[in-house]
């Protein structure tokens, strides 16, 4: 039975409870499946003796589904699937890969179906975010994503320390992991199948039309601009924080589980402390003021970690760098209901998300490459440069996006 179509204008009461509800359960499955980047590089590691190149397949499969979001919401257009049900058949495939996987002892073949099983979900953003703009009343959009955002990230806290207590000693019981994260992509998938949505097929457009929109909306254009220069400022350090902290040549000297507690573990509480204060900041505030306060809380935290080998002050970085991170979630899933007109918001998603995908290639690749003639505390400079860079173009033009919200 098809449902009812959905606007920014009639957000009915049971839609935006259906929608809050399902949402919820598919949080904690979307928590289990996030710590598979821990998981499956180790599992590579330890039990498949995998190659650079197989692990670099595996660390790069999420960012380049991003380049693929084009053509899931061209996919998506032609075959005359509503978002909710484009959703469903992607996350179904990508459980399918996964349980295929957990059968499988041929490393290439292994390591080809995570990569699909990865990739797939990871097209999945502008149709998500289509959905969140019809299907959640517009003064409550941060606040309901960054509910549901909390949850996932608790989940995910739990399971991948349940998951790590399990496999310790125990490596050789990899193909259950596996599994689960195959029967958290179908939970994934039937969750996404039962949102409400319109079925009306929107009218099809050539491949990568999406594009346009660059050319024809100059405050399109200049904000992403903005997000490549904030997003290659952070995306350069990110992986470099672990090398900072574990290289002898820094000289820090930590264990690992101090690596660990700066790197992943600190900055994973303060997600969870503070995602729902970004969601009501992002309900109440402008987007643009928002992102330059977001952009300067980044620069914070990046350089503050990169200049010091203090423990508290790691501690204290590490914090402020977590909690930036919460912020620019609800941010970057979310910013583009803000502006986009209600039948392009999918549309200006793609966009976002392809040149996400594009930087989330190049910067770290970058990052190392001027590692072997620059200091890391100097390539922290550049990141804050960037960012401010970021943050200027923002202010500039504030004023013309404080007419354009949807």
């Amino acid at each position: 039975m098809s449902s009812p179509p959905v606007n920014t204008t009639q957000n009915s009461h049971a839609v935006i409870e259906r929608t809050v509800q399902l949402e919820r359960y598919r949080a904690i499955a979307a928590g289990v499946f996030e710590s598979y980047s821990v998981f499956i590089l180790m599992i590579l590691v330890r039990q498949f003796n995998g190659t650079s190149f197989d692990k670099s397949v595996i660390a790069a499969a999420g960012t380049s589904g991003l380049l693929l979001t084009p053509i899931t919401l061209f996919c998506s257009r032609h075959l005359g699937y509503s978002a909710p049900r484009m959703l469903a058949l992607l996350f179904g495939l990508s459980s399918v890969a996964f349980l295929l996987a957990a059968g499988v002892t041929n490393t290439p073949l292994f390591v080809v179906l995570l990569a699909i099983g990865i990739v797939l979900p990871s097209t999945a953003s502008p149709l998500l975010t289509s959905i969140f703009h019809n299907n959640y009343p517009v003064h409550q959009r941060g606040q309901l994503y960054a509910q549901n955002q909390t949850i996932r990230i608790a989940t995910s806290i739990v399971f991948g320390g349940l998951a790590g207590w399990a496999l310790n000693g125990a490596i050789h019981y990899y193909y259950l992991l596996i599994a689960v994260y195959g029967l958290a992509g179908a939970c994934s998938s039937y969750f996404l199948s039962q949102l409400p949505g319109d079925n009306a097929s929107t009218p099809r457009a050539p491949l990568f039309s999406c594009f346009r929109y660059l050319i024809n909306d100059q405050l399109l254009r200049n904000t992403t601009i903005s997000w490549m220069l904030l997003g290659f400022g952070n995306l350069m350090m990110l992986p470099l924080r672990t090398e900072y902290l574990a290289n002898p040549h820094y000289g820090i000297r930590l264990s690992e589980f101090e690596i660990a507690l700066f790197v992943s573990i600190l900055p994973n509480v303060a997600r969870l402390g503070s995602t729902h204060i970004w969601g009501r900041l992002f309900d109440s505030m402008n987007f643009f003021s928002l992102r330059i306060i977001l952009n300067l809380s980044f620069l914070t935290g990046i350089v503050s970690f990169f200049v010091s080998d203090a423990p508290l002050m790691l501690a204290l970085s590490a914090l402020i760098f977590g909690f930036s991170t919460s912020g620019g979630d609800v941010a970057w899933t979310l910013w583009v209901t803000k502006f986009a007109p209600a039948d392009r918001v999918a549309d200006y998603m793609a966009v976002h998300t392809f040149f996400t995908g594009i930087r989330g290639l190049l910067a770290p690749m970058t990052a190392f490459a001027l590692l072997g003639i620059l200091n890391i505390q100097t390539l922290s400079l550049i990141s804050a440069a960037l960012i401010l860079m970021a943050s200027a173009l923002l202010f500039s033009i504030r004023e013309a996006a404080k007419d354009r919200h949807s």
